[in-house]
């Protein structure tokens, strides 16, 4: 819940403050380095392996839903890794926020994102 109304009302907090940083991707260690900003109202950004991204955001008290993701295109040595995480990011339907970590869930994949320690 503290996911939607920060995002979609636009008020200062975790979710605006910071990236969300790929911590597993399925139970395991992820392997690259993503983030994942929800800072703006109805959009997704971030930092995939390789290139920055963005999307449309749709999401109520638990569904969440990406439009078509859009990228830069530079090449770079995690250029795999970036392909699964944009799969898998694409393929989330519902979310769960607890204690500093945002767990996204659908399309046979669960990623979690952490929030940093500063």
């Amino acid at each position: 819940l503290l996911l939607g109304a920060c995002v979609q009302a636009g008020q200062a907090g975790p979710f605006n403050a910071v990236d969300w940083a790929l911590a597993s991707v399925d139970g395991q260690p992820a392997g690259y380095t993503a983030t994942l900003n929800l800072g703006e109202s109805g959009r997704a950004t971030g930092q995939a392996p390789c290139n920055r991204y963005s999307a449309e955001l749709a999401h109520d008290a638990s569904t969440f839903k990406l439009g078509a993701i859009g990228a830069t295109r530079m090449a770079c040595l995690q250029i795999k890794g970036e392909a699964e995480f944009f799969q898998a990011l694409q393929g989330v339907e519902t979310y769960a926020l607890a204690s500093g970590e945002l767990t996204l869930t659908g399309g046979g994949h669960v990623m979690v994102f952490v929030q940093p320690i500063n």
